[in-house]
């Protein structure tokens, strides 16, 4: 899928471009992080998460654009998946919210309703093109960025989060940059993913599901929750107060990814976001401890792709103080790493 290399089709622009091929991604810009680290974890063992708070390289800010010049294409619904296009001469232009880069971007209205899940994928609809970096950026009516996602190689953005209200928002399809290479055609779509629970929203709830993952749940893109891998996935919604945690509990027939982070932003992309995950193991214990009082998605998923339906069993606590001594999970993995990178770092943490 991803054989063709785009250096013939761009004809010289490695030389201008600030970008490197996708078998040098692991030297490109190390500012823009996105996923929070892998979590070590013994099988039924538990672990303590203290989130770290995302950050931010400095770069120089461009001035910004004079007007809203992003340009608005309607709505993306549930079950939609549309094809558009960047073109220099559309003027779809606008500063982004994230990068301060002045970059190539759509609109696209969201009607959402609270405690229901949604994932939102964008990529490149040629696997060729390995230039047109594609990023997703959820939009408050205030035009401020709630959630923010951009992947280098394979190509596909992703938002996935549990809606904690019903609103009206808006979701922008961009590129990392207005560079030649970011021209071109892309897709956006939207799915619907099962919620198996209500929200556990007061500080007594919680809740022990029993479940599986068929093929007609939510597909994770490959790079996008799993380095190497898509993933069928479920969402959860829980509450957390400031000084409190909880503990997830999971066990199944193969190994899973559990991954928590604020509503919306799941990823923990923005800066001052905590999040968490615990990867590669059939059963465990994750304590998250965010310090923090706020709503947050967690995502089930399996740790590869499976063809069959995968059961699975997960137990969200009431909150409680949390342990004296924690785990603190690496920094976030680079989107810009390549996958033997991610691959090959030892998953481990320290004791704070």
């Amino acid at each position: 899928m991803y054989s063709r290399f785009c250096a013939a089709l761009r004809g010289g622009l490695n030389a201008s471009r600030q970008r490197s091929a996708p078998h040098e991604a692991g030297r490109l810009d190390s500012a823009r992080l996105r996923r929070a680290g892998a979590l070590a974890g013994a099988a039924a063992t538990a672990v303590i998460v203290g989130a770290t708070s995302g950050c931010l390289g400095s770069s120089s800010v461009a001035a910004p654009a004079p007007a809203d010049t992003v340009c608005a294409r309607g709505a993306l619904k549930v079950g939609d998946s549309i094809v558009n296009l960047f073109d220099a001469a559309n003027g779809c232009r606008i500063v982004d919210l994230y990068s301060a880069e002045t970059t190539f971007a759509n609109a696209y209205t969201l009607a959402l309703t609270s405690g229901s899940g949604y994932l939102i994928t964008m990529g490149t609809t040629d696997s060729g093109d390995v230039y047109l970096r594609p990023a997703l950026e959820l939009v408050n009516t205030k035009k401020e960025l709630v959630a923010y996602d951009t992947y280098y190689w394979p190509q596909q953005a992703a938002l996935t989060f549990v809606a904690d209200s019903t609103v009206n928002w808006t979701v922008r399809a961009a590129t990392l940059d207005t560079l030649a290479g970011d021209l071109g055609s892309y897709f956006i779509k939207m799915q619907a993913c099962k919620v198996p629970v209500g929200p556990l929203v007061n500080a007594t709830d919680s809740v022990t599901q029993s479940d599986s993952l068929t093929k007609s749940d939510c597909k994770m893109p490959m790079g996008d929750f799993n380095p190497t891998d898509s993933s069928r996935v479920h969402l959860y919604s829980m509450h957390l107060d400031a000084g409190q945690s909880r503990t997830l509990t999971y066990s199944s027939t193969v190994p899973m990814v559990i991954l928590i982070g604020p509503t919306y932003d799941t990823f923990a992309s923005l800066a001052g976001s905590r999040g968490a995950d615990s990867l590669d193991s059939q059963s465990g214990s994750l304590q998250f401890y965010p310090d923090s009082a706020a709503d947050y998605t967690v995502v089930v998923g399996t740790f590869t792709y499976s063809a069959t339906g995968v059961p699975y069993t997960l137990t969200i606590g009431a909150e409680h103080a949390p342990s004296t001594q924690r785990l603190l999970p690496r920094q976030r993995i680079s989107g810009h790493e390549t996958h033997m990178a991610i691959g090959t770092r030892p998953r481990c943490c320290r004791v704070r």
